[in-house]
Formats: C-alpha cells, sequence, structure tokens
C-alpha cells in the first residue's frame, strides 16, 4: 500500500511482473483511516520508510490494529527528511519495532534486531568477468547523497584512463541528473535485478551512510567481489581482505586505491574471499531466522 502514487512507474512495472498486489492512498491521514477500517482487527499494519511510520502508527492508534515498523535506513537526513526522522523515532513506542542493523537498532528505544534476508544463490562460488577482457564495477542503490553516486561518478572520471575497467550505474533517484556523460561511464536506470548481477564483477558501495543494503546481501549471494566503505552493519559482514575490501574513507581517492589492489589480486585469492563472504551469507541471511521473529511478531504470540 503506497502513502500516494509517486509515478514511480518502473518500480509498478517490476511488481506487477511478480505478481504483487498494491494499491495508492490519496497522500493524506484520512484515506489510510478510511482503508484500515475495511480491514478486520486481526490485520496487523507492518510500515517501512519514514512517512509511513508516522502515520501508519497514528492510524493503528485510532482504528486499533497492530502497527509493526521496520527502519531500513541509517543516515539522519537533513531539512525536511531530518524533521521526520526524527518524528519517526519518537514515535517508535507505538509499535512493534525491528532494525536492520544494530547501529539503527542503537537510535531507537523499542528495537529488535531483524538482518534483511534474501533467497541464497546456491551455485558454485566463481569469479568469472562479464566480460574477459574488462573489469566490471557496480553501483545499485538509489541516487541520493548519503549513497555516494557522486563519488562513484568521481571515480569512473578519475580512472577514464584504465581500458580495462568499466562502470555501471543501476538506480533511480533525485541525483539522477548529475551522471556525467562518460565513455567509461553506463547508466542503466531501474532494471531487473538479473539485469544487473549479469553485467557487473565488482559491487562498489560507497555510501556515506548505510544501514544493511540488499544489494550487498544480492552481490554476495551472486558471487561478485565487494568493495565498501565501512558504514552501517556493513562492517559485520565485509571484513577487510577476508570477505571483500573495506574503505577508509567513501571518497573516490579511497575507491581507487581498493580497485587498483583487486586489478593485483592472484584469482585464487580472489576467490576465497568471495568464498568467505558467501558462507556468512548462508549462516545469518538465509531468512529461516529472520521468518521465525516475523512470524512471531505477526501472530502476537
Amino acid at each position: 500500500m503506497f502513502y500516494e502514487d509517486h509515478k514511480n512507474q518502473a518500480f509498478y512495472a517490476m511488481l506487477n511482473k511478480e505478481n504483487i498486489r498494491y494499491e495508492f492512498l490519496k497522500g493524506n491521514l484520512s484515506s489510510l483511516l478510511k482503508k484500515l477500517k475495511t480491514f478486520d482487527s486481526k490485520t496487523v499494519v507492518h510500515t517501512h520508510g519514514y512517512k509511513a511510520g508516522i502515520f501508519g502508527r497514528l492510524a493503528c492508534i485510532v482504528t486499533k490494529h497492530r502497527c509493526i515498523s521496520t527502519y531500513h535506513a541509517g543516515e539522519a537526513g537533513t531539512g525536511k527528511l531530518k524533521i521526520y526522522n526524527k518524528l519517526d523515532k519518537l514515535l517508535s513506542p507505538l509499535s512493534t519495532n525491528f532494525a536492520v542493523s544494530e547501529q539503527i537498532k542503537a537510535s531507537l528505544k523499542n528495537a529488535t534486531l531483524l538482518e534483511n534476508f534474501i533467497a541464497i544463490n546456491s551455485s558454485s562460488i566463481h569469479f568469472n568477468r562479464c566480460d574477459n577482457k574488462t573489469l566490471n564495477i557496480g553501483f545499485v542503490g538509489r541516487l541520493s547523497f548519503e549513497k555516494g553516486p557522486d563519488i562513484f561518478c568521481r571515480l569512473a572520471e578519475n580512472m577514464q584512463q584504465d581500458l580495462d575497467i568499466k562502470f555501471h550505474i543501476f538506480g533511480d533517484g533525485p541525483l539522477k541528473g548529475e551522471v556525467p556523460n562518460l565513455h567509461n561511464l553506463q547508466y542503466h536506470g531501474l532494471v531487473e535485478r538479473n539485469d544487473i548481477w549479469s553485467k557487473i564483477d565488482v559491487l562498489l558501495i560507497c555510501s556515506r551512510e548505510e544501514g544493511l543494503p540488499m544489494a550487498l546481501l544480492e552481490a554476495i549471494s551472486e558471487q561478485k567481489f565487494i568493495i565498501s566503505s565501512a558504514v552501517g552493519a556493513i562492517p559485520s559482514i565485509i571484513k577487510h581482505d577476508e570477505t571483500g575490501f573495506l574503505m577508509l574513507e567513501a571518497n573516490a581517492q579511497h575507491c581507487q586505491y581498493q580497485v587498483e589492489k583487486l586489478l593485483l589480486l592472484p584469482e585464487e585469492q580472489t576467490k576465497n574471499i568471495i568464498n568467505n563472504a558467501y558462507k556468512i551469507l548462508e549462516e545469518r541471511f538465509s531468512g529461516k531466522q529472520q521468518f521465525l521473529i516475523l512470524q512471531k511478531a505477526y501472530t502476537g504470540t
């Protein structure tokens, strides 16, 4: 259920393809209240996002439905977003709360850790480049300041002379119009997951702030090498030189250093690092434990 129609046609098309039902409210609290009153008392409202959390909790008090909220984002934000995030956290006592990282959990008064989870690709570990002559590096996520697409673009600009490397951006967002036109950088927009992982060898996360990005888990499942800034819950998965590379800072200079380091890494060592990350994925993010936690919350037992 969307608070309003955000005109995100590419995302709606993906939902339609997966046969996921959805509907739009009218962008106000009254339309949410009217809709919730059509559901029986056993219906549980699970909110995702600061605005959904704020209005969802307030509406559930009126309609007497149970409200569950998941806190995904680790960034504080600026301007109106900062105010919304603060209000979202202040109202957290009105719902049963989950946080996707320990860092986010610590910022709330009552929350349980519920790490993201995915269906794991069980194919054998490999690191065969999509293009034998080129290392393809991808940015996957929302094009917003905290995710650092500007850092990724600056890296691509700085490495234009390296003909063995190509950069790819997947996603949409407010900084879409700032993606430069470079011969070694391709912007793909919002595409299906399979169209991402078949085109890249390395996932580069240059976020300034982060929770636990789903793209990280998906990339590990698809046996992609991870280079990331050490933010949010990422260091709990990516250990430098063991399960990927961590950057000291989220900037183009540190990104380039790690990319150049990967180019010199022996193939066997590269495979070992990917394999180590995959083992952590199997142990913590297969969804078995997460399902039990969600089931308990939904049933109220």
